[in-house]
């Protein structure tokens, strides 16, 4: 038997040979209704592969009952949205520890903590994008003008670390990124308020 979401699927064990052809049907069936799969469980037990494509080794007779969860795009969207005001604190709490380490003369310390950060910040970005691109999140006058803000103070950074100038680097990180961290809480803000609404539309 399968179920998604609790309701028994038009899907039949007998059609897949194995539990990897399952999966990619059932995948493909909750993306045509923009949704995501978020649990897989297998015989009663939840499913994860111990390495790439476990699956395609369970014969299908192996297989007596599954059981799939997902969720509507935008509301993993919404979901995520909740999430990054955890990503935009650590962006604020690891521009004030670099700039710290770099006014007290570890710099082994602050450059760890700069490139992690970077790497943060990418992601966060990226991830901004994907909303505004995949799940069309309205792009706003803020969201724009924040945006280059904060593109140009870190070309500021990068420029001050190639002059080795750590006290400006230490002075930008602490006055203007770790600030902007909250702006970027407020435009977090507002997606929520746009996700909430598309969720609460599809629930109707």
């Amino acid at each position: 038997m399968i179920y998604i979401n609790g309701q028994k699927s038009e899907f039949e064990l007998s059609q897949f040979a194995n539990f990897e052809e399952l999966i990619t049907a059932t995948n493909r069936y909750c993306n045509d209704a923009k949704e995501i799969i978020t649990e897989v469980h297998l015989n009663n037990e939840l499913f994860q592969e111990l390495y790439p494509h476990q699956a395609e080794d369970i014969d299908i007779n192996e297989v007596e009952k599954v059981e799939i969860t997902s969720v509507k795009y935008v509301e993993m969207a919404s979901q995520i949205v909740s999430e990054l005001f955890k990503v935009t604190a650590s962006m604020r709490l690891a521009a004030s520890q670099a700039a710290e380490s770099l006014r007290r003369g570890d710099d082994a310390d602050a450059f760890s903590t700069i490139n992690n950060m970077a790497d943060v910040i990418r992601n966060f970005l990226n991830m901004v994008f994907c909303f505004q691109s995949d799940f069309h999140a309205p792009i706003t006058n803020e969201y724009v003008a924040l945006a280059e803000k904060y593109n140009q103070i870190l070309m500021e950074v990068n420029e001050a670390m190639e002059n080795e100038d750590w006290i400006l680097v230490a002075d930008l990180l602490e006055f203007e990124v770790a600030p902007l961290c909250s702006e970027w809480d407020e435009y977090l803000t507002s997606l929520s308020f746009f996700f909430n609404n598309e969720v609460h539309a599809i629930s109707q």
